[in-house]
C-alpha cells in the first residue's frame, strides 16, 4: 500500500467515511455521491482537503477537519442537554400553572414546588447553552481558519 500525503500540509490522507454526511451543504456533494460508485475519495484530516482515489486535489478546504468534526458533535451534545432542560423548565411551568388556575381547589405547596423545579432548571439550562455557543463561537472560528487555507496551530 502505497503512502499518500497532503500536498499542501504533508499529513497523511485518510479514505473519506461517509460522504454523503461530509459533503453536504457544500458544492462537492455529488463528487461524493459519485465516490460510491467508483474510487473512494481521499482527504487530509488536517487542512481539510480533498483527493480522488488516484491523488489528484479535487478542492482545497473543502472538508471539516477531525477537530471540527469532533467539536460539532460536542456543541450538537450539549445542545441536546440544553434543550432537555429547557423542556423540564416548560412542563415544570405549566405543571405550576394548572395547579394554580385548574379546575379544582388551589394546592399552593405542589405549585411552589413545580415553580421551584422549573426555577432550579434554569441554571443548567444557562450552562449548556454557554457551551453551545462557546462551540459555535470556536467552530465558526476553526472554518474561517481551514477557509483561508491555514493549518491551525495547536
Amino acid at each position: 500500500m502505497e503512502q499518500r500525503r497532503c500536498g499542501s500540509c504533508g499529513a497523511q490522507l485518510e479514505i473519506l467515511r461517509r460522504p454523503l454526511r461530509r459533503l453536504r451543504w457544500s458544492r462537492y456533494w455529488f463528487k461524493g455521491f459519485a465516490s460510491f460508485f467508483g474510487r473512494p475519495l481521499r482527504i487530509c484530516p488536517k487542512c481539510g482537503a480533498m483527493y480522488s482515489g488516484e491523488g489528484e486535489l479535487l478542492a482545497a478546504a473543502a472538508v471539516q477537519t477531525e477537530e471540527e468534526v469532533r467539536l460539532d458533535l460536542y456543541r450538537r451534545d450539549m445542545a441536546y442537554l440544553r434543550d432537555s432542560f429547557g423542556g423540564v423548565i416548560v412542563a415544570a411551568e405549566i405543571a405550576a400553572i394548572w395547579l394554580f388556575a385548574g379546575a379544582e381547589s388551589a394546592n399552593v405547596a405542589a405549585g411552589i414546588l413545580a415553580a421551584s423545579l422549573g426555577a432550579a432548571a434554569f441554571v443548567p439550562f444557562g450552562f449548556f447553552g454557554s457551551k453551545v455557543r462557546r462551540a459555535r463561537k470556536e467552530l465558526k472560528r476553526m472554518k474561517q481558519i481551514r477557509l483561508q487555507r491555514r493549518v491551525p496551530q495547536r
